[in-house]
């Protein structure tokens, strides 16, 4: 069996990565002979991230991009939203990518929130398009562990329920996305965890206090969570914000602080860099020191994992980093900006005292939810410690679900 991983185009994002990894490696367990398309812009930098992927007979493809057509219908709607009910932009399927989907039994669209409007507009209808003209092509395909957060634009609603119609099998990682899909008409999608959970940790060695004591706060912020606090209203500074919490932390307990980017590109860019927030905040501190530091940009996403493990306490709005850590047993506070948060934390504590939504976040706020972290410590521990295997065991569903659809229309 031969898969093509649409949605994936890099592995800066770490949470794409660890969805690479472990979407593969459930699909091998379950199929034999096994080989998969991995779209990226940079193939020899993602080739170094993860060494071992060859054995599972991965291999990179060109990555696709967002066509003109989409751009300009993306700048009209802008300066013209009543066209939004008579244009949707069609996408025809690049020479390469149609050439290289030929070899493939299914396409699969991985990222967990690619089928949303997080990313804006443009990226959402390059994402459906692409799947849309890969089922007309008579491939089948598949929504991977997706989190589908409301359209709320009821035109873009309508566009996307007809798109979510097309796939052969949907399958979604909390129960939120699965009550939206019932409100658009679609009522065969299956409840999986978000493979990640599944991501095995790999130690690294690296001479500091992070990885030999358990006494350490994580820490993680993004330019997206900087973005959605700015849009918000806020005013002041985040960074400031962030830095007199940490100064609280650091002055009050006896823990350390890991500043721990999970989002940093692969050629030492600043877009969309984690690094580039949470050096600010180091630097407002005042440097590295015994009991603070940033963690390097340069670990793969199993290395961040397994340091993540090393935190007493982590907090922080990477969604995939919060995976590592819940994977682990650590007890977390989300910093929520979207669905996927709120949904996978309501899944897992049948709670959301443990989120932070994105534009409430303060000095005050951060402490109230430290301290409210630290008080349900053992609570925390102990429902992790109870629900995690299932929810690891729940990571490899979708494979199930694929090869269940597959064997239908072979036989």
């Amino acid at each position: 069996m031969k898969f093509y991983l649409a949605g994936q185009t890099n592995f800066g994002n770490r949470g794409c990565e660890a969805l690479t990894r472990t979407v593969i490696s459930t699909l091998s367990e379950e199929f034999e002979n096994t080989s998969f398309l991995v779209p990226a812009t940079d193939p020899e930098a993602d080739a170094k991230q993860w060494p071992q992927m060859a054995r599972y007979g991965a291999t990179f493809v060109s990555a696709n991009h967002i066509p003109p057509a989409i751009k300009w219908w993306n700048r009209a709607i802008r300066l013209a939203p009543w066209i939004k009910p008579f244009w949707e932009p069609s996408y025809a399927l690049p020479s390469y990518a149609f050439r290289d989907m030929s070899e493939c039994d299914a396409i699969l669209m991985i990222g967990g929130d690619t089928i949303s409007l997080d990313y804006g507009s443009g990226s959402l209808f390059m994402a459906s398009g692409f799947m849309d003209a890969a089922a007309r092509a008579g491939h089948a395909t598949m929504l991977v562990a997706a989190s589908i957060s409301p359209f709320k634009d009821p035109v873009f609603e309508r566009y996307m329920a007809r798109h979510l119609k097309r796939y052969s099998v949907i399958t979604v990682r909390e129960t939120e996305s699965l009550a939206y899909l019932k409100h658009v008409g679609l009522d065969n999608a299956v409840l999986v965890a978000d493979p990640a959970f599944a991501l095995e940790p790999e130690a690294v060695e690296w001479a500091h206090p992070l990885t030999q004591s358990s006494a350490v706060l994580g820490f993680n912020i993004s330019p997206v969570i900087e973005e959605s606090w700015r849009r918000a209203g806020n005013s002041g500074n985040l960074v400031e914000e962030s830095v007199a919490f940490l100064r609280k932390v650091l002055a009050e307990t006896g823990l350390r602080v890991a500043l721990i980017p999970h989002v940093d590109p692969l050629d030492d860019s600043l877009y969309n860099s984690d690094t580039s927030i949470l050096d600010r905040i180091q630097t407002s501190l005042g440097g590295p020191s015994a009991r603070l530091v940033l963690v390097p940009r340069s670990f793969n996403a199993a290395q961040l994992k397994y340091l993540i493990g090393r935190c007493r306490y982590f907090m922080g709005g990477r969604t995939h980093a919060t995976i590592a850590a819940w994977s682990q047993g650590v007890p977390t506070i989300s910093f929520a900006y979207s669905t996927k948060a709120y949904g996978l934390n309501k899944d897992l504590f049948g709670t959301l005292d443990f989120v932070l939504q994105t534009p409430r976040i303060s000095r005050d706020s951060l402490w109230k939810a430290f301290t409210e972290l630290r008080e349900s410590e053992n609570f925390i521990r102990s429902l992790l410690a109870q629900r995690i295997p299932e929810w690891k065991r729940k990571a490899s569903l979708s494979a199930n679900v694929l090869a269940e659809h597959l064997k239908t229309r072979i036989y």
